[in-house]
């Protein structure tokens, strides 16, 4: 496990690097959240993470994101009931659709973790809007449109075609998948349409959101909403996007909260009370 995996193994288990994050760097402040884990979980105290470290810290992780049982008929039935406003009393089948492959990408590429889930969900809505499916640039209907649409907005390269299959690589997704070198980092340069497939682009959405990627310090929400910590709502929004709408994201996250808090099945809700039970961890 190289540094930098170790970094975001343990912001995924709720330890915080507040100033430097998943910077690939051993320092100080990684020491500290690597000691306080092993003090957590009863083992030898030391400077570097060793073997018995470095299974343990596996462990928890394959803990945390083992596939979440929800009932989800019960999920969309307290979205349908007038409790989330963002939908008013109904859903459309295609909104179903759309939320169920970001429930379905969850267990793909998500953490295990009722706070990731709802943020992802929260951002979903700001993203592409009420219809919970993963849009062209431009809300357009359609590649010809798209194309024309970032060709009059970017007469530039990014609205031109790119690579040996013609494409123009526009925003596509929920967090929208732009530029060549981007679709081909995940395998779609191909078939950038892959990234409009609901399940798809919620995997994308969330690896984005967990490791940092966006905001170029390689803080991941972990690091903005511990488990076992306050949740920094107007910061979180910086994995995507600085601070923009972080109000409303914040209104659409405490919804899909209230939905996903009422749903899991107790043996997640166990295994949750499992990793705040000694309070949050600290790495100062």
């Amino acid at each position: 496990m190289d540094t930098t995996a170790l970094q975001r193994a343990l912001l995924a288990l709720g330890y915080s690097l507040p100033k430097f994050g998943a910077d690939g760097d051993f320092g100080g402040e990684t020491r500290s959240a690597l000691q306080a884990f092993q003090r957590r979980r009863g083992l030898p105290v030391t400077d570097k993470p060793d073997a018995a470290t470095i299974a343990a810290l596996q462990a928890a992780l394959a803990q945390l994101h083992k596939p979440l049982a929800i009932d989800r008929a019960k999920f969309f039935a307290h979205l349908r009931s007038g409790a989330a406003p963002m939908f008013g009393k109904s859903l459309s089948k295609s909104q179903v659709a759309g939320i169920e492959g970001i429930l379905d990408g969850f267990t793909v590429t998500g953490d295990g973790r009722d706070k990731t889930l709802a943020y992802g969900l929260a951002t979903a809505r700001r993203e592409v809007g009420s219809g919970m499916v993963p849009v062209r640039e431009g809300f357009r209907k359609t590649d010809a449109d798209a194309r024309a649409y970032v060709l009059r907005h970017y007469p530039t390269k990014y609205g031109k075609p790119a690579g040996p299959w013609g494409h123009v690589y526009y925003g596509r997704g929920i967090v929208q998948l732009t530029w060549l070198a981007n679709y081909e980092r995940e395998g779609i340069a191909h078939d950038p349409d892959k990234a409009l497939e609901p399940e798809f682009a919620a995997e994308l959405m969330f690896k984005g959101l967990l490791d940092g990627r966006w905001n170029g310090l390689g803080k991941g929400l972990a690091f903005y909403l511990p488990t076992g910590g306050p949740d920094d709502m107007k910061n979180a929004r910086r994995t995507v996007n600085i601070t923009d709408h972080w109000e409303e994201i914040a209104g659409f996250y405490r919804q899909f909260m209230a939905a996903i808090s009422s749903q899991w099945s107790v043996m997640f809700t166990v295994r949750r009370a499992f990793f705040m039970s000694s309070g949050p961890p600290v790495g100062r």
